[in-house]
């Protein structure tokens, strides 16, 4: 694995090195190449590394005079093989909601990404990748004993980085998400440094709870400017946030508030802060959770949720009913949208379709739409599909994955800072867990978030978390 400083292997049995190792676990873990750079260091690599589901770590890959060479950042990799920016991929960012199997391609010509959640590994110098399954077949849980796993998954996450970072600082929002991570955090480490930031909204409760777990918590408590106040304009982008080069930013508008945070824990020693990032997209019901839970014995929850939507949002019950009922298939429903004449499919069908909001946009040109076209045409051709069988956990990946497309751009704008921002909640080992439950555990009834709220009992109050499950 290489960064923009590391010298090129003169071998072309080219090792890789796991990006997520600290930096002190490298120093006891690399395997020494025999190749020196001109400094006389020695690069040290790994003989195997996978990239995350969510893609907060996404392998690329190229191949420079006969050697293959891997990184997690593409923007080092076509520096170092001098690569074009790729017309086609250019022409992908212009559609809506891009589904991941082209929202995960390159931006540069040559450069190869690995599947997500796959592992990349060398056979005779040659780049070979493993595929892993997303999830798995759902093991026959209640909801105390899928809490306690989840409890386990987190507790073991933030371990893990209390042992490669030290003392971490967190987010507490006062939304459920970072709050519950703050408690788990809490109970093992006491001297965190916790960050809130509220909004000018005087609606907005989400600051009260903030101080009320701010009060139960053992470590410091600070209170950044208002996420109303740091809301910038696209002028104020920093050139670190103009220099990425994976595409549009969503996240941008929140560049301000994001820099002032990391900068202060960084000015404390922190070396990684926890945000919640993830949580609604793991432990929120999606419209397609319906759809799933018709083939359970709570059919009648998925009815009640299938009501509510249409509801909501007026539709007329034959137009939900001939969406829900939509057996078609991924492949199909992509070239559908690929082919439409403009613009996007509406209403229920979007709701509980594969990829809610992608298409081309109308105002394209005919040469983009034939581009954008021929590119989901080709990846189809070499097997792209669903994340999984249902549309539900499909849904639920692809959100994991744009959240953790996120966390990966604001890792690589910020980290001259030296904090690594962290999401527990988008690690493997959680998502795998939560994709494997069977559907009727993740849905909320009175409360909100039950599995997250029954997992987090142990180390939060009882007062807090009865807050937060009607918050």
């Amino acid at each position: 694995m290489i960064d923009e400083s590391t010298a090129l292997p003169s071998s072309a049995d080219v090792i890789i090195l796991d990006s997520r190792l600290s930096e002190r676990q490298l120093r006891d873990s690399v395997i020494p190449h025999h190749s020196r750079d001109n400094n006389g260091a020695t690069p040290g690599y790994a003989r195997a590394t996978t990239g995350s589901i969510s893609t907060a770590e996404t392998l690329y890959w190229t191949d420079i005079g006969g050697t293959p060479i891997a990184s997690t950042s593409q923007g080092a990799l076509r520096r170092i093989a001098h690569s074009k920016l790729d017309d086609s991929r250019v022409r992908l960012a212009l559609c809506t909601n891009l589904p991941g199997f082209l929202r995960h391609l390159s931006f540069w010509e040559g450069i190869n990404t690995v599947k997500p959640g796959s592992t990349l590994t060398y056979h005779n110098g040659r780049p070979q990748v493993l595929d892993q399954a997303v999830a798995t077949d759902h093991p026959n849980l209640d909801l105390p004993e899928a809490a306690e796993l989840l409890l386990a998954e987190l507790t073991r996450s933030i371990e893990r980085r209390i042992l490669s970072y030290g003392t971490l600082s967190a987010d507490v929002s006062g939304g459920m998400d970072s709050t519950s991570l703050a408690y788990v955090l809490d109970s093992l480490q006491k001297d965190s440094i916790y960050y809130h930031a509220g909004t000018d909204d005087p609606h907005n409760r989400d600051s009260q709870y903030a101080r009320r777990a701010a009060s139960e918590l053992h470590g410091d408590f600070t209170e950044l400017e208002s996420l109303t106040a740091t809301a910038g304009a696209f002028s104020e982008f920093d050139q670190n946030i103009q220099g990425l080069d994976d595409g549009p930013l969503a996240w941008a508008g929140n560049s301000k508030h994001l820099r002032l945070l990391l900068i202060d824990a960084s000015q404390r020693g922190v070396k990684a802060h926890l945000t919640g990032v993830g949580g609604d997209e793991l432990f929120d019901p999606l419209p397609a959770t319906a759809l799933d839970l018709l083939t359970t014995s709570s059919w009648k929850a998925g009815l009640r949720i299938i009501r509510r939507l249409g509801k909501m949002q007026r539709w007329s019950t034959l137009a939900v009913a001939r969406a829900v009922g939509s057996n078609v298939n991924f492949e199909t429903e992509m070239l559908r949208r690929v082919e439409a004449p403009a613009g996007n499919i509406v209403g229920p069908a979007e709701a509980f379709s594969w990829a809610p909001g992608f298409g081309i946009s109308k105002f394209a040109t005919a040469e983009t739409r034939e581009v954008v076209a021929e590119k989901a045409k080709d990846a189809l051709r070499q097997g792209a599909g669903p994340h999984h069988k249902d549309r539900f956990r499909h849904q639920m990946t692809e959100a994991v994955m744009f959240q953790g497309e996120i966390v990966r751009q604001v890792n690589h704008a910020y980290e001259h800072l030296g904090v690594a921002w962290e999401a527990p909640y988008l690690d493997d080992a959680v998502v795998r867990l939560v994709l494997s439950l069977p559907t009727d555990i993740l849905i909320g009834t009175r409360d909100n978030k039950p599995l997250l709220a029954r997992a987090t009992e142990p180390v939060a109050p009882p007062l807090v978390v009865h807050s937060r499950r009607q918050g």
